[in-house]
């Protein structure tokens, strides 16, 4: 028949723990704590509780040692050894005794189970027990084993229930196994054979389904799109670039400013879309200037000199590469280091131009160049290698086509250039053209040359926001 159990409940263990010893006794057994929440309206101002369930414990069991007061006691001369006997003359040595077998080896760590047998719990163990509870530490009830009768004695003041747990006797309901009873299983490796390799099948993708346009978002923008269309075609922008950057304005750029309209989100698209080179060192650098006849680089490398004596705090040096008679090899003049056509490969130039773009800017004119001569344009590239300039701008007309544009940029492609110099924006409202060859061969439009008003030329120059603007207004 089963013990019957009691359920107390309370806001804390520290309250419930005298009611326990007070009804059960303080052999009291803990079967269950549960925690809680009760009270409140309506889910708030709710109270935490403590529900324990508890049934009554066994027969007091005396933990403190018998009085062995009344015990005989022996004298110190009785437990002394008797004298040691020495033999008398002519008698022979006694026999020695042979030494003491040596204590047997100690039992293998290994455990065989025994019947089960009800524990034998003491007034210390509740004790423990109980305190485990009243600390909230719970991750240690539970794990309480049966005092064993050696070690039944009341705990130290403040010292851990732990300590009563026996570190030298085997789990309850376990005995120690003998040498003989244990008897290791011998290794054996087992042989591993690889599996041949098989690759898994794939499945089939998914089929995707097609989801239509939501032709009532692109009925707002119809109008708009033609008048876009209009302008960035009428300033020589391709039909196919003007539609790419259409949808993608629509797709992206209007997804985050819807109000800002659509000839704003293109031109914030087109913007995104032009090259940016990166800035010149403050400690000096090479620029050189290459293109075609009649492209306008020397009046680019004249108007650029000028600007930067006039108000740069770096000095600007002039050098000229010049082809020799009959087509010979390039020279180089740079006054006033150099005044005589002098070989462009000598040590003598290497050194002059490396010492004015030292501290200051050198600006290098180049000879022109054909698309079609291309020992011309391998022999400047080799020159450009050892020179190592920061910029190699392009002088692009903005008067030619897209085919023509297309195959000079072809063409000068060997000598690295990574800027261009878009000029003759004076004669022509197409330079959307130049633009769209830039976005194709990764060249930052960075200088704008034309006519000023009072008839001289002058430079400008440009960014990616202010030159969509220009396209777009």
């Amino acid at each position: 028949m089963s013990t019957p159990t009691r359920t107390y409940r309370g806001r804390a263990v520290d309250e419930l723990i005298p009611r326990i010893q007070a009804e059960l006794g303080p052999e009291a057994i803990i079967v269950r704590r549960r925690d809680g929440l009760t009270g409140g309206i309506l889910g708030f101002f709710q109270h935490p509780f403590v529900e324990i369930e508890a049934m009554p414990g066994g027969p007091r069991i005396d933990v403190y040692d018998e009085d062995h007061s009344a015990e005989p006691t022996q004298s110190a001369a009785a437990i002394q050894p008797p004298p040691e006997r020495r033999p008398a003359a002519g008698e022979p040595p006694a026999p020695v005794a042979p030494p003491a077998p040596a204590p047997a080896p100690a039992l293998s760590p290994f455990y065989t189970r025994e019947p089960a047998s009800p524990p034998a719990y003491g007034s210390a163990y509740v004790t423990a027990h109980l305190a485990a509870l009243a600390r909230a530490d719970r991750s240690k009830v539970g794990q309480l084993t049966p005092i064993p009768e050696h070690r039944r004695e009341p705990p130290a003041p403040g010292a851990d229930f732990q300590e009563l747990i026996p570190r030298d006797l085997p789990p309850p309901g376990l005995r120690a196994r003998s040498e003989a009873e244990y008897a290791p299983v011998p290794y054996a490796p087992v042989p591993y054979a690889p599996a041949p390799y098989a690759p898994a099948p794939r499945a089939p993708a998914p089929e995707r389904r097609r989801v239509a346009p939501d032709r009532s978002k692109i009925g707002q923008h119809t109008r708009a799109r033609a008048g876009v269309e209009k302008t960035l075609r009428g300033v020589g922008i391709s039909e196919e670039l003007t539609r790419e950057l259409i949808d993608r304005a629509t797709a992206h750029t209007l997804a985050l400013a819807p109000r800002s309209g659509l000839a704003q989100a293109v031109r914030v698209t087109l913007a995104q879309c032009i090259p940016v080179a990166p800035p010149l060192p403050a400690s000096g650098a090479a620029i050189v200037v290459i293109g075609a006849g009649g492209a306008g680089k020397t009046t680019c490398c004249a108007t650029l000199l000028a600007a930067y004596r006039t108000s740069s705090t770096l000095p600007a040096r002039f050098a000229t590469l010049t082809r020799g008679s009959e087509r010979g090899e390039l020279q180089m003049i740079l006054s006033p280091q150099i005044m005589k056509p002098t070989p462009a490969n000598a040590p003598r130039a290497l050194r002059a131009l490396r010492a004015a773009r030292t501290g200051g800017l050198a600006v290098i004119d180049t000879p022109q160049l054909s698309p079609v001569d291309r020992a011309s344009i391998r022999e400047l590239a080799r020159l450009l290698v050892e020179l190592e300039p920061e910029r190699v701008v392009v002088a692009l007309p903005a008067t030619l086509g897209a085919t023509a544009a297309a195959q000079l940029l072809t063409a000068l492609s060997p000598l690295g250039a990574n800027a261009l110099a878009v000029t003759h924006a004076e004669e022509t409202d197409q330079i959307g053209v130049a633009v769209e060859v830039a976005c194709t061969f990764g060249l930052a439009p960075e200088f704008l040359l034309d006519r000023a008003r009072s008839g001289g030329w002058r430079l400008s120059r440009t960014d990616p926001t202010g030159l969509a603007a220009k396209l777009l207004p």
